[in-house]
């Protein structure tokens, strides 16, 4: 799903208005594509994978799903995104990051010390939605590059997770060619190479995760990239039982989950709160066999 439709602040009508038209295409595509010899067949503890949550979705788990949480915050690291401060108060375990849209927009957050006290990772989520610069959306690594100084310099660690629509910003320095895909013109550019400036790196993998093959492609390939720029990294991919808006069931997401776990150490979370107990279920159903 556009990563941007879940995030607090930022309209989520693109997301409903498609919702219609892509449910039937995203109960059926991809579901037979075979599952690599690579993947992980068995299940997935909860408490073995970081883990990144946006805060509502976080805090309704919390609500509805406490054994959950419990296992969650368990892992090596959890990590719930907010925007603005507020909210009940985060478990001791969990580390608050707080969500921008471009380094301009962390760069006046910290000249006007509008950073949310106690945070320590601030994430970078660039995308073509319209609310970075244009500058930074046609060059995105220098700009990451610049989020990730701007953020060291002030004692804050960056989380990068750039998205796959920058291969459609107009004039871009490097975009999506005629006949390759998002997927392919994202990891032809060089895109998860931005982690050499970050300990987190994200790859938007949700948009493509009912198609095994493509999402196994974009996950393996953007890991590689992303840990020979920095051995260090912690790589993420994005999950969602409503990518791009569609509703698919929570089985389907569970073998997208460990399709891509060899590549990855943690999950993030995309959701809308129509699909909360769908992903309520893939939490459960992950550390299950099927």
């Amino acid at each position: 799903m556009n990563h941007a439709s879940k995030r607090i602040g930022v309209p989520r009508l693109r997301v409903f208005a498609a919702m219609a038209g892509l449910v039937a295409f995203a109960l059926t595509a991809g579901f037979s594509s075979r599952v690599s010899a690579t993947s992980v067949s068995g299940p997935i503890s909860l408490s073995s994978v970081h883990w990144i949550f946006y805060k509502e979705d976080f805090n309704h788990l919390r609500a509805e799903a406490p054994g959950l949480i419990r296992q969650i915050v368990a892992s090596p690291g959890t990590y719930v995104l907010e925007h603005h401060a507020g909210g009940p108060p985060l478990p001791p375990q969990v580390v608050p990051a707080e969500m921008f849209f471009s380094s301009a927009e962390l760069q006046r957050a910290i000249i006007h010390h509008w950073v949310i006290p106690g945070v320590k990772f601030v994430v970078d989520d660039l995308e073509d939605l319209g609310i970075a610069p244009a500058a930074e959306q046609r060059d995105p690594i220098p700009a990451m590059k610049g989020f990730a100084r701007a953020a060291d310099t002030h004692g804050y660690q960056p989380v990068l997770i750039p998205g796959r629509d920058l291969m459609l910003v107009s004039g871009a320095m490097c975009s999506k060619q005629r006949g390759h895909t998002i997927s392919q013109s994202y990891l032809q550019c060089g895109l998860p190479e931005a982690a050499a400036y970050a300990p987190i790196y994200v790859i938007q993998s949700a948009a493509v995760e009912t198609n095994l093959s493509a999402l196994r492609q974009l996950v393996r390939e953007g890991a590689a990239q992303a840990r020979k720029a920095n051995p260090h990294v912690t790589v993420f991919a994005t999950l969602s039982v409503s990518p791009n808006g569609a509703l698919v069931p929570y089985t389907a997401v569970i073998q997208a989950a460990r399709v891509i776990r060899p590549y990855v150490q943690g999950f993030e979370m995309n959701n809308i709160r129509p699909s909360d107990w769908r992903m309520i279920h893939f939490l459960a159903g992950l550390g299950k066999i099927s």
